[in-house]
């Protein structure tokens, strides 16, 4: 991080975005089992699992995973969060993916319409090094709920993951 000081606001709010403060960062996984609005568990060891289309986004029934519901938030720290990385724990696929993080406080299909949402890659030969992968997103409000889905070249692949999450005070 560059030095602040004699920086205009500007430069100064540059800088946050690229590289914030955070309160907190809690990692989760998924909470088993997930109810319709609490999908999450702090330092769980239970992977969430996302489901690959073949060279699409999984967009059967259940193929996205359920990663924050709005109940999550009380175990926030904080009045924002933002998904910051994601740890893929396993795959069923050798070939890379890309992956689609959303967020919205109606349905995914609404949240995805208006352009909620960031997508990158997961080279898998990076697995073997259990290495997070970055995720950039905006800070949302901690009742917002987040989705993950996948697309890989092999239809019905999965993808298991934790996410790391950054809490905000305002």
């Amino acid at each position: 991080m560059t030095n602040m000081t004699n920086q205009s606001d500007d430069s100064y709010d540059s800088e946050v975005l690229e590289d914030h403060f955070h309160t907190k960062e809690r990692w989760f996984g998924k909470l088993n089992p997930q109810t319709a609005t609490d999908w999450a568990e702090g330092a769980s060891l239970n992977p969430y699992v996302a489901i690959s289309g073949n060279g699409v986004y999984g967009a059967g029934a259940n193929d996205e995973a359920l990663v924050l519901g709005v109940d999550d938030s009380s175990t926030a720290d904080g009045m924002y969060i933002d998904v910051h990385r994601i740890f893929i724990s396993s795959t069923t696929s050798i070939t890379d993916w890309v992956l689609r993080m959303i967020w919205g406080t109606g349905t995914m299909a609404a949240a995805i319409a208006a352009g909620q949402y960031s997508e990158f890659m997961f080279d898998i030969a990076a697995a073997s090094r259990s290495t997070p992968v970055d995720v950039k997103m905006p800070r949302i409000p901690v009742d917002t709920k987040v989705w993950l889905q996948g697309k890989n070249a092999t239809d019905d692949a999965t993808v298991s993951f934790m996410v790391g999450v950054h809490f905000y005070q305002d």
